[in-house]
C-alpha cells in the first residue's frame, strides 16, 4: 500500500467515525410535533408540547402529534393522518377544531394499547383531561379553555405513552398539574350543583306557597 493510499484510507476513518456518531441523531431529526396551529395555541405552549414530543419520540419511537385548527371544513384528519402513515409507524394524533368544535385522536393498532382514549376524551371530570376543561363551568373565556384542553390532552397522551414503555421523561409536567385542574373542575361542577339545588328548593317553596 503506497503512503498516499495509507493517507486516504487513514483520513477517511474520521469521516466514518462522524458519521457513525451523527447517525442516532439523523435517524431521530426533529421533527414537528405541532403539525398544525391556527393561532389557537400561544409559542410558549408549542415550544413545550414540542419538547416533550421530541423527548418521548427519542425514548419510545412513539410520534405524538397534535393538529390545532380553526376550521375543521378547512384541515379535515385523514388530510393529516395521510402524511403520516407514510412517515411514522407509530404515530398517535391529538386533533383539535375550533369551529366547529371537535377533538379526536387518531392512532395506530400498535399504538392504541399503549394510550386510554377512553379515559382521555371523557366528558366525566374525574377522568377525562380535555372535554371536561371545554365545559361552560370551566372558564368564560373560549380562548383560554381551548389552550389548556390541548395542552392537558396532548400531556396526558405522552405521560401514558412513556409509562407504558416503561420511560421518565424530564419534560413531564406531571400528574400533579392535572391533578390541580381537575380540581378546579370539580369546583365548578361543585358550585353549579349548589345553585341547581338551591333553585330546585326555591321552586319547590314558590309552588307550596301558592298552593
Amino acid at each position: 500500500m503506497s503512503r498516499n493510499d495509507a493517507v486516504k484510507k487513514g483520513g477517511s476513518l474520521p469521516l466514518l467515525a462522524t458519521l457513525l456518531f451523527f447517525i442516532p441523531s439523523l435517524l431521530f431529526a426533529k421533527a414537528d410535533f405541532v403539525l398544525k396551529n391556527d393561532g389557537v395555541m400561544p409559542p410558549k405552549e408549542v415550544e413545550k408540547l414540542e419538547q416533550m414530543g421530541s423527548e418521548l419520540y427519542e425514548k419510545t419511537g412513539v410520534a405524538v402529534f397534535v393538529a390545532a385548527v380553526a376550521e375543521l371544513n378547512a384541515t379535515r384528519p385523514v388530510d393529516i393522518i395521510e402524511p403520516l402513515k407514510r412517515k411514522y409507524p407509530d404515530y398517535i394524533l391529538l386533533y383539535f377544531s375550533i369551529k366547529p368544535t371537535a377533538v379526536n385522536i387518531f392512532a395506530t393498532e400498535k399504538t392504541k394499547g399503549l394510550i386510554d382514549i377512553d379515559q382521555i376524551l371523557s366528558p366525566l371530570p374525574w377522568r377525562g383531561t380535555i372535554r371536561p376543561i371545554m365545559s361552560p363551568a370551566f372558564s368564560k373565556d373560549q380562548k383560554v379553555k381551548n389552550e389548556v384542553a390541548i395542552f392537558n390532552g396532548y400531556a396526558d397522551i405522552v405521560d401514558q405513552v412513556a409509562q407504558s414503555k416503561g420511560v421518565k421523561l424530564e419534560s413531564s409536567i406531571g400528574s400533579g398539574s392535572r391533578d390541580s385542574f381537575r380540581l378546579i373542575r370539580w369546583i365548578f361542577y361543585a358550585i353549579l350543583a349548589l345553585f341547581l339545588i338551591q333553585y330546585i328548593i326555591f321552586k319547590v317553596r314558590r309552588r307550596r306557597g301558592e298552593s
